[in-house]
């Protein structure tokens, strides 16, 4: 699943593979663990080390039982990870895996020290969208062009992004396209039929509330629903939580439907998936995407979409509206799109069957397994 250790290339080899990620609730975490689950037989013993400025999620002790998953967490301080950094590289050593996953960028260094120190190939994946990336994760973007061993990309169009805003420190030879993958086990369609015109309206979005999702837009929308369509029921649910979450729930208590609009908090993917059935329309609003996990578990269910027209969202509904409706960021165009999906059940049964399939063809957990096995392949040859 990972670059080995060049001297230990054996048909059958158990390996340890420790994966960095985020110590948050996320979309990191989701890879992370689907990762872990593709590997059915066990072929390999896995190793998770979490860090972050937010508390380990609760649900990450216990899906790392689950799964017999060895872990560690590492919390840093914003502005100063470096003690983070150097707990990180310790326990790196201490723990000896054979090769290490780097999911968030900021972390390279811990993760470089330990892979050249013991001789062990280090892969970074690159998951923040280059429109919302910060000062310091694009120096870490930067670094890993130098520093890795393999870079993994989400998208064609992740890579061209990168090709040109690193110019001739881009390596082609080190970055490689996987996508991520959804357990389609876990997030399949409900066989209740969605969006019956005459009841209510289930409506919601999955994602952590941080200064890249809008889903103070979908209050807004929600206001605009009331206008255009006001006998029409209609609910809104977020899941997530994070460092715009007040802010989010103190416009939604100004809102003439706060009484519509409901915070679920972070839920674990156990129960996501569940959630994601009891909707009729997945809505999902954000200045920034790359390849967005919220939005593979919504169309593995099998729910009609309606989101933010940006690089990282079009790429997954595709540029004809195959599996889902693409809209500008403003509150009437969001509403409009809604209410044609309302009035559309038809509609709405297609664009979900025709988002399943295309998980099932291109992004199944199945599929970024075998893609990682064929990475470790060629690097072999």
């Amino acid at each position: 699943l990972v670059l080995f250790r060049s001297n230990i290339f054996s048909v059958g080899v158990v390996l340890k593979i420790a994966q960095i990620t985020y110590s948050g609730f996320g979309g990191l975490g989701s890879v992370v663990f689907s990762l872990i689950a593709a590997d059915e037989a066990r072929d390999h013993h896995w190793q998770i080390g979490f860090i972050g400025d937010q508390p380990l999620d609760a649900s990450y002790p216990l899906r790392c039982e689950e799964n017999f998953v060895d872990y560690a967490a590492f919390r840093s301080t914003p502005g100063r990870p470096y003690r983070a950094w150097l707990s990180l590289a310790r326990w790196l050593g201490q723990v000896k895996p054979d090769a290490v996953i780097c999911h968030p960028v900021n972390s390279i260094l811990a993760c470089r020290w330990y892979s050249w120190r013991h001789g062990v190939r280090l892969v970074v994946v690159e998951h923040t969208p280059n429109q919302v990336k910060t000062r310091s994760e694009w120096a870490a973007s930067r670094l890993s062009m130098l520093l890795a061993d393999r870079i993994v990309v989400l998208t064609e169009e992740y890579r061209e992004e990168l090709s040109r805003a690193h110019g001739w420190l881009f390596n082609f030879r080190k970055v490689v396209v996987i996508p991520n993958g959804i357990d389609t086990a876990v997030f399949h369609p409900t066989t209740v039929p969605h969006t019956a015109v005459g009841r209510v309206v289930r409506l919601g979005m999955a994602a952590r509330f941080s200064f890249s999702k809008r889903q103070d837009l979908l209050v807004k929308v929600m206001e605009r629903l009331k206008v255009y369509r006001p006998a029409l029921i209609v609910e809104l649910t977020f899941a997530g939580n994070g460092s715009e979450f007040e802010r989010v729930k103190t416009i939604a208590a100004t809102s003439s439907t706060v009484s519509k609009i409901q915070f679920e908090g972070l839920l674990s993917e156990n129960e996501i998936a569940p959630w994601l059935r009891g909707l009729d329309i997945y809505v999902h609003a954000t200045d920034g995407e790359t390849l967005s996990t919220s939005l593979l578990q919504a169309m593995a269910t099998g729910l009609p979409i309606v989101a933010s027209d940006i690089k990282g969202v079009r790429n997954l509904l595709g540029a004809n509206e195959e599996f889902g409706r693409c809209v500008h960021n403003e509150a009437d165009v969001f509403a409009l799109a809604i209410l044609e999906l309302v009035d559309d059940p038809t509609r709405c049964t297609a664009l979900g069957q025709r988002a399943r399939a295309r998980i099932m063809d291109c992004y199944s957990q199945k599929t970024m397994f075998e893609s990682y096995l064929d990475l470790i392949q060629a690097s072999r040859a």
